[in-house]
């Protein structure tokens, strides 16, 4: 057995303190998946920020061509937005924060509380997602039109009107938001999945385990 062997053997062993304290192997597992669920949550808000800071500049972009009421609905869609999004980081940022103490306070029921709150904070996340897809149809809507968007609003007024006299126009504003809706819904499920399930799964995957000893 070479020195390095001998070193990886001896930091293997138990200490005392994981004598009195069986389960403080699976508290520092939990600790080194929340370190790296808070860079995902860091990470995607980061990408959130950037993404609502180019929303926000789309209508003085030339190719957009927003002027006048249509500006004036497109910042309230994007507050409206940027306010809903901030209600479920805001929860996700009191987790980044309660769980360093967390890690200094193990406890089977703390690493249970944790689990819970994560869950019900990925839950807000996805409600929080779907309940803002009318706000993000809208603000699809009036950056395709550009500087036709009272038209089209008109035209979609007049539903039955628009229908006899140009299908096509309703048929292709249906099917864009059908498009809309999966590709938002598939969005975030994907980053649910990608960002904050598979840690929730291993969280719980320790609880269990902690239960079964």
């Amino acid at each position: 057995m070479n020195f390095d062997e001998l070193k990886k053997s001896w930091q293997e062993q138990p200490t005392d303190e994981d004598l009195q304290n069986p389960n403080l192997k699976y508290y520092k597992e939990v600790g080194n998946i929340m370190g790296k669920l808070r860079k995902n949550i860091k990470r995607e808000f980061i990408s959130w920020a950037v993404c609502m800071g180019f929303l926000f500049l789309v209508p003085i972009l030339p190719i957009y061509k927003i002027e006048g009421y249509a500006a004036f609905a497109y910042y309230f869609f994007i507050v409206q937005i940027s306010l809903s999004s901030l209600l479920y980081y805001r929860r996700f940022f009191y987790l980044v924060k309660s769980t360093k103490k967390i890690e200094l306070l193990a406890s089977k029921e703390h690493l249970l509380k944790l689990y819970y709150d994560l869950k019900y904070a990925v839950e807000t996340y996805r409600i929080a997602a779907y309940v803002m897809i009318p706000q993000a149809l809208f603000l699809y809507l009036i950056m395709i039109a550009q500087n036709r968007t009272a038209v089209w609003f008109d035209r979609l007024y007049h539903f039955k009107e628009t229908f006899q006299q140009d299908p096509n126009f309703i048929v292709w504003m249906i099917l864009s938001a059908i498009a809309s809706i999966i590709l938002v819904v598939g969005l975030t499920e994907f980053m649910i999945r990608a960002y904050y399930s598979n840690y929730i799964t291993q969280i719980k995957e320790k609880l269990d385990q902690m239960e079964a000893e």
